[in-house]
């Protein structure tokens, strides 16, 4: 049981540097940002979780923007909204390690449902709750929170998942993964 674990720890580690690396990549080109980073990292997490389970899935769902915050791929603006996001991640995930054991369709419903949540929360974070929470975050910076937690979350998260399922389908058919 314990090298089950190691094992685990060590591909999830992986999972996580491959997730610094796509975000230092996207550090160099913020053009192509949110829609290049956002899906791949999004993928990094569905991957993690399906490969290693849930609770590794969430430990590297809490790194990553925290890690993207220290790398400056994350303005250092919106480190105050850093929490959120990591709920944003745990939502994300623990809707698709749930949701994927139910029936045939279970890991598409997951997707779709915890890339809808994941977004339904960031939304409502970036909108309403950093007011609540006088977060005191400047309204130029918190306007640019709002846009870039709105569809943006919604159609990265589901890209990312998408992505995520089909490696997931490759590595099973090259009985890499089963």
């Amino acid at each position: 049981m314990k090298n089950l674990n190691i094992n685990k720890l060590v591909k999830a580690s992986l999972f996580l540097a491959i997730a610094i690396v796509f975000q230092v990549i996207g550090k160099t080109a913020p053009q192509i940002s949110q829609f290049f980073v956002g899906p791949a990292i999004n993928a990094v997490l569905i991957l993690t979780a399906a490969i290693c389970g849930g609770v590794f899935g969430v430990l590297v769902g809490c790194l990553t923007p925290l890690l993207a915050w220290l790398t400056g791929q994350l303005p250092s603006a919106f480190g105050p909204f850093i929490p959120f996001i990591i709920i944003g991640n745990i939502l994300f995930i623990l809707s698709f390690v749930i949701i994927s054991k139910r029936g045939k369709y279970g890991k598409y419903l997951g997707i779709i449902i915890g890339a809808f949540i994941k977004y339904i929360f960031l939304w409502i974070s970036a909108s309403k709750l950093i007011t609540l929470f006088q977060l005191n975050i400047p309204a130029k910076i918190a306007n640019k929170l709002v846009i870039g937690m709105g569809i943006p979350q919604l159609i990265t998260a589901l890209i990312g998942g998408a992505f995520a399922l089909l490696l997931i389908e490759i590595l099973r058919k090259r009985k890499v993964y089963v």
